[in-house]
C-alpha cells in the first residue's frame, strides 16, 4: 500500500518539475516571503508533533503547492511535499538544476503554503538530497513548530491622511476605473476613501490594482470589491468606503505591506512616547 502511494506521487513529480522550469530561480533581495518567527504571535504556532504531521499530511494529500525560500529569501522555487514522518519531511526537487545545487548549501529554508485559506509556514534545517521512491528528492528534519495564520485575522491599520497613499484601479482593457486615497490597509486588502458615488459594486473583480508604498514597493495585483458603503452625506458630495480584497498577492508584496504596517506603528509609538516625554 505504501509503495503504491509512493508510485502515484512519484509519477507526477516530473510534470511538477517541468512546470517549475517556467519560473526560474529568483535572486531578488526584496523577495522575503513572510515575517520572521520573532514577529509572529505565539498563538499562531503549532508545536505538537502529531498536530504538525497532520497539517503536513493534509498539504501532501491535497497536493498544495509549497514555496521554498532560501539564501536569505533571495532564492526560491515551488515544490510539493512528498512524505511527512516522525523524523523527517521529504519534498520534491526544483525544476531548476541551479536551485537544486544551491539549496543544500543553505543552513535553513522557509516553507510557505496555503491550506483551506489558511497560510502555513515553517522553517526547515540542513536540507539534503536523498533517493525517494526511485527518484531524487530533498529532506529536512521534521520542523519543531509550524505557523498557521487565518486570513480573517490579518491586522488592518488606518493609514496617515497627511500624505495619503493613492490606489489606482484598472479594467480588463487597462482603462482607468478610478484613483482614490487609501484609508486602511492589511495583507488581505485595502479600504479606499471616495467622494461621490464610486463606479464599482460589491462582488466586482478589478483587473488591476496599483498601490505604491513608500518603501519603495508597488502593490500590483487583481482585486475584488467586498463592499461599497456610504458613510456620510456632505455638501461637496457623499462619502463612501470601498473595501477591496487582494487577489493572488505576491509573497514579496505581502511582506512589504507587513513591513509598512510595522513602520507606521513604530512611528506612532515614537510620537506618543515623545509627547509623554515632552
Amino acid at each position: 500500500m505504501q509503495c503504491g502511494w509512493r508510485s502515484s506521487v512519484t509519477s507526477s513529480m516530473s510534470s511538477m518539475r517541468a512546470a517549475t522550469l517556467t519560473c526560474p530561480l529568483a535572486r531578488r533581495a526584496d523577495m522575503l516571503p513572510s515575517l520572521s518567527d520573532d514577529q509572529i504571535e505565539d498563538r499562531y504556532f503549532l508545536r505538537g508533533r502529531m498536530e504538525i504531521l497532520s497539517v503536513l499530511n493534509d498539504l501532501i494529500h491535497y497536493r498544495e503547492p509549497v514555496t521554498v525560500y532560501f539564501n536569505g529569501g533571495r532564492d526560491f522555487f515551488q515544490t510539493i511535499l512528498l512524505e511527512a514522518r516522525a523524523d523527517a519531511l521529504v519534498f520534491d526537487l526544483s525544476g531548476d538544476p541551479e536551485a537544486n545545487r544551491r539549496l543544500p548549501a543553505s543552513s535553513t529554508c522557509l516553507f510557505v503554503s496555503h491550506l483551506n485559506g489558511i497560510r502555513v509556514q515553517f522553517i526547515g534545517a540542513q536540507p539534503e538530497r536523498l533517493s525517494w521512491g526511485g527518484s531524487e528528492a530533498f529532506r529536512v528534519p521534521l520542523p519543531e513548530r509550524l505557523v498557521r495564520v487565518q486570513r480573517r485575522e490579518s491586522y488592518r491599520i488606518l493609514l496617515p491622511v497627511a500624505k495619503p497613499l493613492m490606489a489606482r484601479l484598472f479594467a480588463e482593457d487597462n482603462g482607468a476605473v478610478g484613483e482614490w486615497p487609501a484609508h486602511d490597509l492589511s495583507v488581505g486588502g485595502v479600504g479606499l476613501a471616495v467622494i461621490g458615488q464610486p463606479p464599482v459594486e460589491a462582488g466586482q473583480v478589478i483587473a488591476r490594482l496599483a498601490l505604491k508604498l513608500p518603501l519603495p514597493v508597488t502593490i500590483d495585483c487583481a482585486a475584488q470589491v467586498r463592499h461599497v458603503t456610504q458613510i456620510a452625506e456632505r455638501q461637496e458630495g457623499d462619502r463612501y468606503r470601498i473595501g477591496l480584497s487582494f487577489v493572488d498577492l505576491a509573497p514579496a508584496a505581502s511582506v512589504a505591506i507587513q513591513r509598512y504596517i510595522t513602520r507606521i506603528e513604530h512611528e506612532r509609538r515614537g510620537l506618543d512616547t515623545g509627547g509623554v516625554g515632552g
